[in-house]
């Protein structure tokens, strides 16, 4: 079965965006990522893409998906307002739009296969995602900046208690990308 994977970088401190809500200190080199083979290595073992109606209206234009977007894959959007017009897919990639994390999830490992489903984007979903017991694997990016303030990526899940076992350890250039699966 599909495994399930969300993975986000944050900064040393553990903040996603900065006060002004800017993530641009923790964007990775992609020069740096790709000449690890991190990114082919998830492009080629991603068989669903799983991600939030901010993350999907964040293209300038939906139909450049089908055109551009580095997993060309099934993709499962969030939302509770699908949009009018269905964006143009491929052969490969077309999109369901989902009212919820579970139904988005389950669609999503249908249609991976034995393949993973990665959540992507912001971190509303993947928070939904953690606390509904549904991801296997947590990929956290840390990069070496100290923000202060701004949006923490773990503020949301309240109470939550979720047990990780470190699985793997990647640097790519300044950011250390640490992989753990989740405890069931």
């Amino acid at each position: 079965m599909a495994k399930v994977v969300f993975g986000m970088t944050m900064s040393l401190d553990g903040f996603i965006d900065d006060a002004n809500g800017s993530g641009a200190l923790l964007s990775p080199n992609l020069e740096a990522l790709d000449a690890t083979g991190l990114m082919r290595e998830a492009i080629d073992e991603t068989g669903a893409v799983v991600m939030g109606r901010r993350t999907f209206e964040g293209a300038s234009d939906p139909d450049s998906y089908a055109d551009s977007y580095e997993f060309q894959v099934p993709i499962f959007v969030v939302t509770t307002h699908a949009p009018e017009r269905k964006p143009k897919g491929n052969s490969r990639l077309h999109f369901t739009f989902v009212n919820s994390v579970e139904a988005a999830v389950e669609q999503a490992r249908q249609a991976a296969g034995e393949r993973d489903v990665v959540v992507v984007g912001g971190p509303n979903v993947g928070w939904q995602v953690l606390k509904a017991g549904l991801v296997d694997e947590l990929q956290i990016g840390i990069m070496p900046v100290l923000l202060g303030q701004g949006q923490h990526l773990f503020a949301h899940l309240e109470s939550t208690q979720i047990m990780l076992t470190k699985t793997r350890l990647v640097e790519a250039g300044q950011c250390t990308y640490i992989y753990f699966s989740v405890q069931k």
